[in-house]
């Protein structure tokens, strides 16, 4: 089994499993003990009779677990045996196809997208009837109940895939698995965002819901949508209207993101251009391409513009910052 572990020091710990590790008749018993018993305490089923396969991306922040990956057809639970190391922990699903959920009685189908909370404390299992993409979060009992309404009767109950806290959760942790914390503090800001937006997801009491809207909603949809400029910084048309589209919110509540942090959107996306460009221009690289087309990759279709932007920023010229001026 080869884990894959990048951690500097304090910050949040992180390995891959992956069942190729594995000779292939021993690939669903290995799993079964040592992914699942071992490292998860859940009892994993395959439920093909082809070969299990399956890849696992695990993270270990403060007062949570991260599992993110995709798998074979497969049910996974908590079962009477398990249940002796007294976990109260809570297990939030979220899964591209629909499974199916038992747990306290109710039997329940989880549409494609959809998530659902279920109990360490109590049997259940969830099942993957087909090979899936799953994203499922470990979460501390006492840490999200004084943010939840109700958290007992949120238990085996799907979270629509149209809740924007939900919709918004899964963007963000996917912004930090390209961009993990590199120390405890960040896992630990990280996290907190996490738990504010599970609970939005769930039904929070009145004033978890305002703590979400002031703090961990915001700080999540701005680091998501940050990630997304960072990622199109190539595209010259790229405007305040196409990124509010893209996110689902109005511009002006996405202009009112970077006032918060004041800056604005128009002055936060040329500063990352040119950021890009002062990279380009000064990597091992640069003295292999022309300034014209390091400026138009960065989204810059004006040279003009380029370098009068680039020395106002930066105190010299694009020619300069290549050639190693101070």
């Amino acid at each position: 089994m080869a884990l894959k572990t990048t951690p500097p020091e304090n910050a949040p710990a992180r390995f891959r499993i992956c069942t190729d590790d594995f000779p292939p008749r021993e690939r669903a018993s290995a799993w079964r003990e040592l992914y699942g018993r071992s490292v998860l305490r859940l009892e994993i089923e395959p439920l093909s009779d082809a070969p299990f396969s399956s890849e696992m991306l695990i993270s270990q922040m403060p007062d949570l677990g991260l599992a993110r990956g995709h798998a074979s057809p497969f049910r996974v639970g908590r079962t009477r045996e398990l249940l002796t190391d007294g976990d109260d922990g809570l297990i939030f699903q979220i899964t591209d196809v629909a499974g199916r959920a038992a747990q306290l009685g109710h039997d329940v189908d989880v549409a494609a997208h959809e998530a659902v909370l279920l109990s360490c404390a109590d049997i259940g299992s969830f099942t993957f009837p087909a090979s899936c993409k799953v994203l499922a979060l470990r979460l501390r009992r006492a840490a999200l109940a004084p943010l939840v309404r109700d958290l007992d009767a949120m238990l085996v109950c799907p979270v629509s895939a149209q809740n924007e806290a939900l919709r918004l959760l899964t963007r963000y942790i996917g912004v930090l698995d390209e961009a993990p914390p590199a120390s405890g503090a960040l896992a630990q800001l990280a996290t907190t965002h996490i738990y504010d937006l599970a609970a939005l997801a769930l039904g929070p009491r009145e004033d978890a819901a305002e703590l979400g809207r002031s703090h961990g909603v915001r700080a999540a949809r701005r680091r998501t949508i940050e990630a997304y400029i960072g990622d199109n910084l190539h595209r010259a048309e790229l405007s305040l209207g196409d990124v509010a589209a893209r996110h689902g919110i109005a511009p002006r509540t996405l202009q009112a993101l970077f006032e918060a942090e004041g800056t604005s959107f128009t002055r936060f996306l040329l500063e990352q251009r040119l950021l890009r460009a002062y990279r380009l221009l000064t990597g091992p690289s640069a003295r292999r391409r022309g300034i014209t087309a390091i400026a138009y990759e960065c989204g810059f279709n004006d040279l003009s513009y380029f370098n009068r932007s680039f020395r106002r920023h930066f105190g010299l010229t694009p020619s300069e910052a290549r050639a190693g001026k101070p």
